[in-house]
């Protein structure tokens, strides 16, 4: 299924709305999908680099709206959505220890999970979950992933 998604994505990249495809796998990676945007934003960027800057611009406002989805999941619809997204990921088992030391470290969390390719859909959950500033939770947001994709 993965490799299939994949596939998919590599397409797109090569399509006149690559742009469009691009903004949305950047949202939807922050909350639910699998496949992280530099599958498409790498092949554009080679493609024409001169568009690199758009195209982080791009990855990270998308990015962050698609973290604020992330963390309404986890805010508003853990029981039902949170948990089977956490579950499809394989992650149920550790995502206990994961909320605790969000917890304690909430910021750092938020700072180097979304800065590595750590799937950062279980920091936004987490987010929403441990009712984190939402305020505070958005610029750490708009800081890693903008961060991550200049």
């Amino acid at each position: 299924m993965l490799r299939k998604l994949y596939n998919w994505t590599m397409g797109v990249a090569a399509k006149p709305n690559a742009e469009r495809w691009l903004a949305a796998i950047s949202f939807a990676e922050s909350s639910f999908f699998p496949i992280p945007p530099d599958v498409i934003a790498v092949p554009m960027v080679l493609a024409n680099r001169e568009r690199a800057w758009r195209l982080a611009a791009i990855c990270t406002v998308s990015s962050v709206l698609g973290g604020l989805f992330g963390y309404a999941i986890g805010y508003l619809l853990f029981e039902t959505l949170g948990k089977q997204l956490i579950a499809f990921y394989g992650y149920s088992h550790g995502f206990d220890k994961f909320h605790d030391m969000y917890a304690e470290y909430g910021a750092w969390v938020i700072l180097i999970k979304g800065f590595t390719p750590i799937p950062y859909k279980l920091v936004t959950i987490a987010s929403g979950v441990a009712h984190y500033n939402l305020a505070l939770f958005t610029v750490l947001s708009i800081i890693t992933r903008g961060a991550r994709f200049f």
